[in-house]
C-alpha cells in the first residue's frame, strides 16, 4: 500500500500523540533505514552466493529510553551499515562525557542518574565502574609519563583531603610538584603522597622524577616540609632550595596577639621585600635583627625567628628582582589547590587513595591545557635557572 505524504504525516501523528510515540517513530525510521542500506548494497556490489541473512539486535539511545534496533546482516557478513558508525561516535561520547562527570567530582551514582534522566537506563553502575577504571587508567598513565631533562624550577606544596582508609574516613595530605619548564610554561609533573614526612621518603619521590627523565633542576621552592631539605641536597647537589617565605610570615605572626599581627606583618614585608632592585640577603638580614630588638617582649617570637633557617628562606634575592615574587613562595601551588578543592569539595570524602589522584590529575591536566599553557615570560630575565651540571 502506498501512501501519500499527507496520509504518512496523518499516521505519525497518531503515533506521535503516545507516550513513547517519539521513539516508536525513530524506532521505525531506523530499521527502514537499515533495511533499505542492505537491499541497496546487494543490489550494487552483487556477489555469487551473497543474500540477505537476518537481524541481529542492537541499542541505541532515544528520548530518555534504549531503542531497540533489528539490524540487518548477509550471509558472507559483507554487509556494514553506514548508521553504525553514527551510534559508534554516539557510545564514544557518552564514555567522553562519563570521564568529564567524574573528572568534576560525581560519583558513579551521580553519573547513572544523569544517563537516566538523559537517555533511559542505558548505563548501570557496575557499566560507569568500568568506565571510571578506563579513566583511572588512563589519568595514571598520564602521571607516569615521561618527563623533560631540566626545568627552571619546581614547587611542591601539600592538598589535604579527606580520604578512606580501614573503613574509616581521615585527612591526608597530598602533594603536588609543580614546575615551570624551559620555553616559561608551567605544568604538574608529579602527584604524591607520603603516610610520612622523611628525609627518605623525600629523596625516594625526587628519585622518582630522575627516574622518569628529569635530571637536572634550576630551582626547588617548596614549605617547610619534614626532611625535603636534606633530600633535595641528596638528589641535586648544586640545585638552590627556596623555602616558602608566605608560609614563614603566617607562622610569626600567630605567635604575636591579634592587634599586633598587622605592624609584624609590614615589618616582616620589610625584610622580604621581594621584586626590589637593591634589596640584598645582607639588608634583609640587618632588618632581622631590627625585628628581634622592636619585639624583644615576645621571646618565644624572638627564639623561632633565631632558629629560622634564614639562608634558604632567602635564596630568591639571588635571582633577577623580575622572578622575585613568583620564586620566593609556593603561591601558585595553592591556587591550583584552590582549584582542585572546587572538584573534590563536590564529595564530604573520597573512597579510596586513587580516586584522590584521578581527580586531581584532571584538574591538573586541565590547567595544562589552558592556564598553564601560558608562557611567564618574566623568566627570560634570569638565566642563573638555565641547564647546569646538578
Amino acid at each position: 500500500m502506498n501512501l501519500t505524504k499527507k496520509q504518512t504525516e496523518f499516521v505519525l501523528s497518531k503515533f506521535l500523540e503516545k507516550p513513547t510515540g517519539l521513539n516508536d517513530v525513530l524506532e521505525m525510521v531506523l530499521n527502514a533505514m537499515l533495511y533499505n542500506e542492505r537491499s541497496e548494497f546487494l543490489a550494487t556490489n552483487a556477489t555469487e552466493g551473497n543474500k540477505a541473512n537476518g537481524y541481529r539486535l542492537g541499542k541505541v539511545f532515544g528520548q530518555g529510553c534504549q531503542l531497540e534496533l533489528r539490524i540487518p546482516r548477509d550471509r558472507q557478513s559483507m554487509f556494514s551499515p553506514v548508521l553504525l558508525a553514527l551510534f559508534r561516535e554516539q557510545e564514544d561520547y557518552l564514555r567522553e562525557v562519563s570521564f568529564q562527570l567524574y573528572g568534576k567530582g560525581l560519583t558513579t551514582r551521580d553519573i547513572g542518574e544523569v544517563m537516566q534522566t538523559l537517555y533511559g537506563r542505558h548505563y548501570s553502575k557496575s557499566s560507569i565502574s568500568n568506565f571510571t577504571q578506563s579513566f583511572y587508567d588512563q589519568m595514571r598513565l598520564w602521571r607516569e609519563r615521561t618527563l623533560e631533562s631540566h626545568y627552571l624550577a619546581i614547587f611542591i606544596d601539600g592538598l589535604q583531603v579527606k580520604v578512606r582508609r580501614n573503613g574509616k574516613y581521615q585527612n591526608e595530605c597530598y602533594y603536588i610538584i609543580l614546575a615551570l619548564k624551559e620555553d616559561y610554561t608551567r605544568e604538574v609533573i608529579a602527584i604524591e603522597t607520603l603516610p610520612n614526612e622523611s628525609a627518605t621518603g623525600w629523596r625516594l619521590v625526587l628519585q622518582g622524577l630522575k627516574e622518569r627523565g628529569l635530571q637536572t633542576v634550576g630551582l626547588v621552592a617548596s614549605d617547610n616540609l619534614s626532611g625535603i631539605t636534606s633530600a633535595v641536597a641528596s638528589v641535586w647537589k648544586a640545585t638552590p632550595h627556596q623555602l616558602c617565605c608566605v608560609h614563614l610570615q603566617r607562622n610569626l605572626q600567630a605567635r604575636v596577639r591579634h592587634q599586633d599581627k598587622a605592624e609584624l606583618a609590614k615589618d616582616l614585608r620589610e625584610v622580604l621585600s621581594p621584586g626590589v632592585v637593591d634589596h640584598t640577603r645582607e639588608k634583609a638580614m640587618k632588618k632581622i635583627g631590627q625585628i628581634k630588638i622592636k619585639w624583644k617582649d615576645y621571646p618565644k617570637l624572638i627564639s623561632h625567628i633565631d632558629k629560622v633557617p634564614w639562608e634558604d628562606y632567602l635564596t630568591y634575592l639571588d635571582f633577577d628582582h623580575r622572578v622575585q615574587r613568583m620564586l620566593y613562595t609556593t603561591n601558585w601551588i595553592e591556587r591550583f589547590n584552590r582549584s582542585a578543592r572546587r572538584t573534590l569539595k563536590v564529595r564530604s570524602g573520597l573512597p579510596s587513595e586513587e580516586s584522590v589522584l584521578t581527580l586531581i590529575t584532571s584538574v591538573a591536566i586541565e590547567k595544562g591545557n589552558k592556564k598553564y599553557a601560558y608562557p611567564v615570560y618574566n623568566f627570560k630575565f634570569e638565566n642563573k635557572l638555565k641547564k647546569r651540571d646538578c
